[in-house]
């Protein structure tokens, strides 16, 4: 059996996915996380509880007589969508293979580090949101951000300081923490990146790597 994540995202997270006020990669690594985790599951379905009681207290507008008929005559017509195609997910949840838009062996990967791939997403304006892949024993570049970057790990497991984050974790770093992130275990890591600003590199060789990251 699957343990439990023990690193979760901030209550205000939680929050702001609930009443959709998350941004949009934001709002894709909660998604991802909730079906690791019942207990952010029941958190959110808290949340949603009390924005429905708030929203039951404000009067209602008023609507046209033909409104249901609108409605009625949308669903039925030419606007109606054709139900969303299903993607082989792999190791992915549905929601970040939803989101990648094809079969899980038919991600475009991109080489990055010895043993690390990534394939970012399109479509999160102000936002780097992106798919890493990363084998046993690669490490990644000691490194600090210019804003909040969010790792949520999908499979595997990865190692940071001396904190160990598996399938459902969240992993919350900013400015503040400068750090070098490791793959451990025998299983190749899977983790969706959302990042609000860009990263710097701090360790050995980091005049080299900042320049080739301009």
């Amino acid at each position: 059996m699957q343990a439990m994540p023990k690193h979760m995202p901030t209550t205000e997270m939680l929050a702001d996915y609930a009443s959709g006020a998350a941004s949009p990669g934001v709002s894709l690594l909660i998604a991802a996380h909730l079906t690791h985790a019942p207990e952010s599951r029941a958190r959110v379905g808290a949340f949603e509880a009390v924005g429905g009681a708030l929203l039951a207290d404000e009067q209602p507008l008023p609507m046209s007589a033909a409104a249901l008929d609108d409605v009625l005559a949308r669903l039925d017509g030419d606007d109606a969508q054709d139900a969303p195609v299903r993607h082989d997910p792999g190791p992915l949840p549905g929601p970040v293979i939803e989101a990648v838009g094809r079969d899980f062996d038919k991600i475009a990967w991109k080489f990055r580090l010895p043993g690390v791939a990534e394939c970012e997403l399109d479509g999160y304006p102000g936002e780097k949101v992106s798919l890493l892949r990363a084998r046993p024993g690669a490490r990644m570049p000691q490194h600090t951000h210019e804003g909040r970057e969010l790792t949520l790990v999908l499979a595997g497991v990865l190692q940071d300081g001396d904190e160990v984050y598996r399938a459902g974790d969240v992993a919350i770093n900013t400015e503040d923490d400068d750090h070098r992130p490791e793959i451990i275990g025998d299983e190749t890591c899977y983790c969706l990146i959302v990042m609000s600003g860009g990263l710097r590199f701090t360790g050995r060789f980091s005049r080299a790597l900042n320049f080739l990251a301009e």
